[in-house]
């Protein structure tokens, strides 16, 4: 790997979960797909910090993460991306998981400093207060 390689491939997807097309929440379970990707240089320790931050279609959205990114994040830290949608976007088929990689794409190119992260996108589906606070 050189430091000019696209900052993709510098990435690892891990696991990662679908239950968008399960059906309606439950008191412990909202509806979402996780994807989980690690730069190859990533290792958690002891001092790593985990941070959240909504993503969506605005500008501030995207200030928000970059300045966290360029700001706050360190190697060894996680990052993890929460995007609300309507209830009534499951019924779209599997068009959000499209949505989902594109977005999680757009968030690692955001990463100019090459950190070593790990970065989790929540793409869920439900009210944007309420699946807050249940994440």
């Amino acid at each position: 790997m050189e430091l000019t390689d696209n900052p993709a491939h510098r990435f690892q997807s891990h696991v990662a979960f679908d239950n968008l097309p399960l059906g309606e929440a439950t008191k412990s379970n909202t509806p979402s797909l996780t994807l989980n990707v690690r730069h190859r240089g990533y290792q958690a320790k002891r001092r790593s910090r985990t941070f959240m931050v909504g993503v969506d279609e605005h500008a501030y959205s995207d200030y928000a993460l970059q300045w966290l990114l360029d700001e706050l994040v360190d190697d060894g830290d996680e990052v993890v991306c929460v995007r609300v949608v309507d209830k009534d976007m499951r019924s779209i088929g599997a068009s959000y998981q499209d949505d989902a990689q594109a977005m999680m794409d757009a968030i690692l190119e955001k990463n100019g400093a090459n950190r070593a992260i790990s970065v989790v996108l929540e793409y869920a589906c439900g009210k944007l207060h309420s699946t807050f606070q249940k994440l």
